[in-house]
C-alpha cells in the first residue's frame, strides 16, 4: 500500500460536478469516481453544484461525503441556474491543475474511460471530452449539424458526456468578454488543442434531462450568438416579401386593364396585408432576440448567485 502511494501523481484534480434532483445515481457515481482518483492521485477535490435539487440528492451527498478521499466542496445556488451557468460557478471555484467536469451523474461508460481522457490530455491536448458513439438523440445530432453549416466558426461539435480541461484553457475562457457562455463551444474555439474520445454506451441509464422549454431557449441563444442565422434570415424574408409585393403591383395593374368594372378588392388586399404583417412580425421578433442578448452582454450583473458554500470534508 505504502507503494503504491509514492506513484501517485502531484497532479491537483479538481471535478466539478453538476446535481440536480438526482438521488438515483448521485452515490454510486461519487462511490466510484473518488475510487479511481484516490487510486491514481495523492490530492482531489469535487466541487458539487446544487442547482437548487427539490429531491433527496443533498441529504445523500452530505451522508457519504466523510467516506471520501477527496475534499468535498458544495455550491449551493440561489436559484436554478441551469448546466451552463451552474457549472461556470463550479469551475470559477475550483483550483486544480486539470478540471473533470461532469455534466450528469450518469455512469454509462466504463469507468477507467475517465483516466483515458487524463491520460490523452497529457498528452498535448488542453481540452479532451467524451462523447457518446451511439444512442444520441436525432434532434441533437440534427442541431449540431445545423448549427456547423451556419456557424461563423465552421462548428463540428457533439454531445459530449463530461470533459477535461487544463488550467490554461480554463483561464482563457473564464477571461473572455462574452455572458453567454457554452463551455463545449468555447473550449473547442479557445485555440488549444482539442479532442474527442468516442465510446460505446454500456449501460442504459434514465437520465434527469432539461426541460424542452429550456433546450429550446438554449438553441436559440446558441443559434443566434455563434451564427448569423438571423441577418440571413431577415434578408431571405424580405427578399421573398419584396417578391410578393412585385407580384401584387403587377396582378393589380393587369387586372384594373383587363377585367371592366373591377370591384374593391378588399379580400385581395387584407391577404397582402395579413401576409406582409406576418412577416414583418417575424423579423421583428429575430430582432428582439437579438437586441435580448445585446441586453444581456452589455449589463453589469453576476452571472450566478450563490446561496451558500459548504466544506462537508476536510483530508
Amino acid at each position: 500500500m505504502e507503494n503504491s502511494k509514492i506513484f501517485k501523481e502531484k497532479n491537483f484534480i479538481s471535478l466539478v460536478v453538476y446535481l440536480r434532483n438526482c438521488e438515483n445515481n448521485v452515490v454510486d457515481f461519487l462511490t466510484n469516481i473518488d475510487k479511481i482518483f484516490n487510486y491514481r492521485f495523492t490530492s482531489f477535490e469535487f466541487v458539487l453544484v446544487n442547482d437548487d435539487c427539490t429531491d433527496k440528492t443533498i441529504d445523500l451527498v452530505k451522508s457519504i461525503s466523510d467516506k471520501l478521499n477527496g475534499n468535498v466542496n458544495l455550491i449551493n445556488l440561489a436559484y436554478e441556474h441551469g448546466v451552463e451557468m451552474a457549472m461556470l460557478s463550479g469551475v470559477e471555484f475550483s483550483i486544480g491543475d486539470f478540471i473533470f467536469e461532469f455534466d450528469n451523474v450518469n455512469i454509462d461508460y466504463d469507468i477507467n474511460l475517465v483516466m483515458e481522457l487524463y491520460d490523452r490530455a497529457l498528452s498535448g491536448f488542453d481540452v479532451v471530452a467524451a462523447s457518446p458513439y451511439n444512442s444520441i438523440p436525432f434532434s441533437s445530432k440534427l442541431f449540431y449539424k445545423y448549427l456547423s453549416h451556419i456557424s461563423r466558426k465552421n462548428m463540428n461539435l457533439k454531445t459530449e458526456t463530461f470533459r477535461i480541461v487544463s488550467r490554461r484553457a480554463l483561464n482563457r475562457i473564464l477571461r473572455s468578454k462574452e455572458k453567454l457562455r457554452y463551455r463545449k463551444a468555447l473550449y473547442h474555439y479557445s485555440g488549444f488543442n482539442t479532442s474527442v474520445i468516442d465510446y460505446n454506451i454500456i449501460k442504459n441509464i434514465k437520465r434527469n434531462d432539461i426541460t424542452l422549454s429550456n433546450k429550446i431557449s438554449l438553441a436559440s441563444d446558441i443559434l443566434v450568438s455563434f451564427s448569423d442565422i438571423g441577418t440571413k434570415l431577415s434578408s431571405l424574408i424580405c427578399i421573398i416579401f419584396f417578391l410578393i409585393s412585385i407580384f401584387t403591383i403587377v396582378y393589380t395593374i393587369i387586372s384594373y386593364i383587363t377585367v371592366k368594372n373591377i370591384q374593391a378588392g378588399w379580400t385581395t388586399t387584407m391577404i397582402f396585408i395579413s401576409i406582409c404583417f406576418t412577416g414583418l412580425f417575424f423579423v421583428l421578433s429575430i430582432i428582439s432576440k437579438y437586441l435580448s442578448i445585446l441586453l444581456y452582454e452589455i449589463q453589469d450583473h453576476p452571472r450566478y448567485l450563490y446561496k451558500s458554500i459548504e466544506r462537508l470534508s476536510k483530508k
